[in-house]
């Protein structure tokens, strides 16, 4: 004779599918599923962490590169001087998130799943994948490369006016698109 409970249990163990278990019951698979899930996000955390580290890095070296070689006076700088710089900065950003020319590089950081790209599962490939997709985190470290740049001289301040021409034209551009699309 068996406990009324154990005989439900029993039912239902047989009805139901396999990979579908009530979330009280750990079937095999479950715990190893979940460990695998807190491995990985422990692994991208370390990843973090390395990234930070590096951005710290780039910045003190970006002090130490200006401090060294180049020229920085805050008083000198003009409202001409922060919009170069910041046309700059978004077309570094838009070069390397958006543009043709930099897809091989986005692409030898991800995964291919059959004919579409994705981004990588784990480690410091995703961690680069994250980075080339977030504007965010790509204007930060553009902005600490194209200010190191500019401060080091007339042919800095020389690729961060290309580079500003080069973003006008694309803001140019979304915008005539932008107002086209309305009409």
């Amino acid at each position: 004779m068996t406990p009324r409970g154990a005989q439900k249990t029993a039912d239902w163990a047989t009805s139901q599918p396999e990979h579908n278990p009530p979330s009280h019951v750990i079937g095999p698979g479950r715990g190893t599923q979940r460990m695998a899930k807190t491995t990985v996000r422990e692994e991208q955390r370390f990843w973090n962490g390395v990234a930070l580290v590096a951005f710290v890095a780039l910045c003190a070296l970006s002090v130490w590169l200006v401090a060294r070689y180049g020229v920085f006076d805050p008083a000198a700088l003009g409202v001409l001087d922060v919009a170069l710089l910041g046309l700059a900065v978004f077309r570094t950003i838009h070069l390397l998130t958006y543009d043709k020319i930099f897809e091989v590089v986005r692409t030898a950081f991800m995964d291919v799943e059959g004919t579409r790209l994705k981004i990588a599962e784990r480690g410091w490939r995703r961690l680069v994948c994250e980075f080339i997709q977030c504007i965010w985190c790509t204007g930060m470290w553009s902005a600490v490369i194209v200010a190191t740049v500019y401060f080091l001289g007339p042919w800095g301040r020389f690729a961060v006016l290309v580079l500003a021409v080069a973003g006008l034209g694309s803001l140019l551009q979304i915008v005539s698109k932008a107002l086209s699309a309305q009409t």
